[in-house]
C-alpha cells in the first residue's frame, strides 16, 4: 500500500503529514504529490525528459483545460541555507518550465502528445515535505505537499 491510502491511514492515528512523509523515499514522494494532482482531475505525466539547448527533467507535468504545471518535488528536511537552496530550485524550474513551454509551441508532436491547447498557461512550482518561510520566488509557487490540494482547489476559484 503506498501514497494516499498510506498516509490516510496513519494520519487516522494520529501522525503528522510531515512525519508520515519523512518516512517514504523521494520516488514515493512525488508518487503522493502526483496522486494529488490526479485526484483533482490533473492527466499526469511523471519524469519527463527533454533536450533543447541542454538536457532538462521535470518531476511531474500536470495539465487540466488551460493549465500546466510544471512541478519540482523537494523532500528536504530542515537545514541551514534551505532558503538559498530553494531559491535556486525555483529559478531552475522557472528555467525548466520556460524550456517546456517553447519546446511544446514550436513542436507539434510533442503539442499533440500532451493534447495541449494554444492558449495554455505553464506555471512552474516547488512542492515541498515542509512549510518554508518562501510561499513565491519570482514566478515560481512554493507550496508544502499538505497544502497542495487546498492550492489546487483555488486556482479554479
Amino acid at each position: 500500500m503506498i501514497g494516499l491510502e498510506k498516509i490516510k491511514i496513519s494520519l487516522l492515528k494520529g501522525e503528522t503529514i510531515e512525519k508520515i512523509l519523512e518516512n517514504f523515499n523521494w520516488k514515493e514522494f512525488e508518487e503522493v504529490i502526483a496522486e494529488i494532482f490526479r485526484r483533482n482531475e490533473f492527466k499526469v505525466k511523471q519524469n519527463f525528459r527533454f533536450k533543447t539547448k541542454r538536457r532538462f527533467e521535470i518531476d511531474i507535468i500536470a495539465m487540466k483545460s488551460d493549465i500546466v504545471f510544471c512541478v519540482d518535488c523537494k523532500e528536504w528536511g530542515k537545514g541551514r541555507y534551505k532558503k538559498t537552496g530553494l531559491r535556486h530550485a525555483a529559478k531552475n524550474q522557472e528555467k525548466r518550465a520556460e524550456e517546456l513551454e517553447n519546446l511544446i509551441k514550436k513542436n507539434p508532436i510533442i503539442k499533440n502528445t500532451f493534447k495541449i491547447n494554444k492558449n495554455c498557461k505553464f506555471f512552474p512550482l516547488v512542492v515541498t515535505l515542509l512549510e518554508e518561510d518562501l510561499v513565491k520566488e519570482n514566478n515560481v509557487f512554493i507550496v508544502p505537499v499538505w497544502k497542495l490540494d487546498n492550492f489546487l482547489l483555488e486556482i479554479y476559484i
